[in-house]
């Protein structure tokens, strides 16, 4: 049978270690998320899945999909499994901490366009480490830009949001070089010239 005060409290450290996760705080996150751990849910070749999983998020700088997995393998992985999953969180943290300044930094460039950015087909989102692109702003870019993985799908959980305006791609951010990018990406749109527009 489930201990459910047991599982309960489980969920309330997960809950405040998510919680300095987002607050960009590394130490006090991790002394709550070393507290989850369940051995009766444990299931080293599930937790594995989820850490190469997590990693592949990651990787796509998509912060709230790759934090999910990384807690079911912190919750069902091995004592190894469980140190590796405790370094992703920390990863993300990092991220977190960082992000305000990023946002700031970002924000401070699209305003001296001295343009809308939505009129360029670009938009950001509170909270988001991400600036959304449309498919014809996409179109628009040279290959020097649009080459590379830089430009990416959305991820999972804005699929069902209402968003500004209807996009199926992002342009993720989590360190300096991300916000030049999209600067970069920002300045040439401006630039552009208007796609022709299709015959019907």
């Amino acid at each position: 049978m489930t201990d459910t005060t047991s599982q309960s409290v489980e969920y309330s450290w997960m809950a405040k270690g998510r919680e300095a996760v987002e607050k960009g705080d590394v130490d006090t996150a991790l002394q709550w998320y070393e507290k989850v751990h369940d051995p009766d849910a444990a299931d080293e070749s599930e937790a594995r899945n989820m850490l190469i999983e997590a990693n592949a998020l990651l990787s796509k700088k998509h912060l709230m999909e790759a934090l999910d997995h990384f807690e079911e393998a912190l919750v069902m992985g091995t004592t190894v499994q469980r140190r590796q999953a405790l370094e992703g969180i920390g990863k993300i943290g990092n991220v977190k901490s960082n992000l305000g300044e990023l946002t700031a930094h970002l924000e401070k460039g699209l305003r001296s366009l001295g343009a809308p950015i939505e009129s360029l087909g670009l938009a950001t989102l509170v909270g988001e480490n991400l600036v959304l692109i449309t498919g014809e702003a996409a179109a628009k870019l040279t290959p020097k830009l649009s080459r590379g993985a830089k430009i990416l799908r959305l991820p999972q959980h804005l699929l069902d949001q209402e968003l500004p305006f209807e996009a199926e791609k992002c342009i993720p951010y989590s360190d300096e070089n991300d916000v030049i990018y999209i600067l970069a990406v920002a300045e040439e749109l401006k630039l552009a010239p208007e796609l022709p527009q299709k015959t019907p």
